[in-house]
């Protein structure tokens, strides 16, 4: 859940004459060349990054069970996830973000809300036979061996911890094994892109997390975090780090999106930048136009705020028509690629990934329209000339490699026995 420039709900109404459920083949496409990216995609591990349907699962009690093309969340977003949708898309490991909102740095409740997503992932795995919680890559390689599919966990927001390590030590035990060092806010240790820096990179304390989470063999996600704490990770860690959703900013010169600078720099740390496909963070046509629509219209969205501040229905079916009649550019799958190609020129084939941010954007790459269409970039990348093991790669292998130097950095050691006992005040709330 994050991203809003587009509205609540915005280009909903191009989503309603579609058939969600079938998976989507390019309208261009080689017949030929289609038949055998579904059959390399078949046989591939593909890891995704990053997906916020977590937050239904605890807002909505949504059932990973249940059918999810109709349904959308309160606030007007289509659902892209379920476990037939994750199927069609060939996924093995589908990271669940346990994603606390920045807000909780005022109210207080991040570690509740935390605990309460990382218990929705596992009632989810706990109650379907098609899926497993996993931790390991050996667990992952093992799942796509059983016809299984993984959820795993990764922290969106460090501030979950709550400035304590004795915190982030419990998370690794209860299977978090990657955390976004901050979500959008600056807090206490670590500098947010796009938010007044308050730490010039990361804190001394920020600087432990990191240590600490190479110990316990968590990966290090800088994902929404300042150029300055990317560069400051790079200089600590001992093991791979991830972006686990942002893009390459020599395609997109957007702050979400990862330099050229740390691109450079990814052979020797053995990172994964897992491509996110938010249509914003991709294109910058699609950025410029919905950041000036938000801005003319924003009067007249909060005006229908005020007139449906009782009726949530409402103001969503309002907005929609809104959004509708002020359409803006999206940009298609292929942008996707495009990242992905600048990350091989950059930084190598070894170090690009997927990150998609399914359930936490309002609007997908045309003509994507939830899990099941991931096939569409399996076929971008055979149609520009990449090999079946390049595909492989960016799919999930990357990511699992990455995964697995993280565990040889931890080695056998004691999760507490051997733990930091280095202690910063917990943050202070309104």
């Amino acid at each position: 859940m994050k991203t809003t420039v587009f509205g609540f709900a915005l280009l909903a109404s191009l989503f309603l004459s579609i058939h969600l459920s079938a998976q989507t083949m390019p309208a261009d496409a080689d017949p030929a060349l289609w038949a055998r990216a579904l059959k390399v995609h078949k046989k591939a591990i593909i890891v995704d990054g990053h997906n916020d349907i977590t937050g239904p699962m605890v807002d909505m009690d949504f059932n990973l069970a249940e059918d999810s093309t109709n349904r959308r969340q309160p606030s007007g977003e289509a659902l892209h996830t379920d476990i037939a949708r994750l199927k069609k898309g060939g996924m093995t490991g589908e990271f669940m973000s346990i994603y606390v909102s920045g807000s909780t740095l005022r109210s207080g409740g991040a570690m509740r809300r935390a605990m309460d997503l990382i218990d929705a992932t596992n009632r989810e795995a706990e109650r379907h036979e098609d899926l497993i919680t996993c931790t390991t890559a050996a667990e992952i390689r093992r799942a796509k061996k059983q016809d299984k599919i993984c959820l795993l966990m990764g922290i969106e927001g460090g501030y979950a911890i709550e400035n304590s390590l004795y915190a982030l030590r419990n998370f690794y035990r209860l299977g978090v094994r990657y955390m976004t060092l901050t979500h959008n806010v600056s807090h206490d240790w670590a500098d947010a892109h796009g938010d007044q820096p308050k730490n010039n990179g990361l804190s001394e304390f920020g600087k432990e997390v990191v240590a600490e989470m190479n110990r316990l063999g968590m990966l290090v996600d800088i994902s929404h975090v300042s150029e300055k704490v990317m560069s400051d990770a790079l200089d600590i860690t001992k093991a791979p780090l991830i972006a686990s959703h942002s893009g390459a900013r020599g395609v997109n010169d957007h702050t979400r999106n990862v330099p050229d600078a740390i691109l450079k720099r990814l052979p020797q740390n053995g990172g994964v930048i897992m491509v996110v496909f938010y249509p914003s963070f991709l294109d910058e046509r699609t950025r410029r136009e919905a950041t000036e629509r938000s801005a003319k219209l924003r009067d007249q969205i909060a005006a229908l705020r005020e007139r449906f501040k009782d009726d949530q229905p409402g103001f969503v079916q309002a907005e929609t028509e809104l959004m509708a009649a002020n359409p803006v550019y999206v940009t298609d799958y292929k942008r996707i690629v495009d990242h992905i190609d600048h990350i091989k020129t950059v930084a190598g084939i070894d170090h690009a990934g997927l990150g998609s941010d399914f359930d936490g954007v309002d609007v997908l790459p045309t003509p994507m329209k939830g899990v099941e269409d991931l096939p569409l970039v399996t076929y971008e990348m055979l149609r520009r000339g990449y090999t079946e093991q390049e595909v492989r790669k960016v799919l999930g292998e990357n990511f699992l490699r990455a995964l697995a130097q993280a565990e040889r950095v931890a080695g056998n050691r004691q999760v507490s026995g051997q733990g930091s006992l280095k202690k910063l005040a917990p943050p202070k709330t309104n």
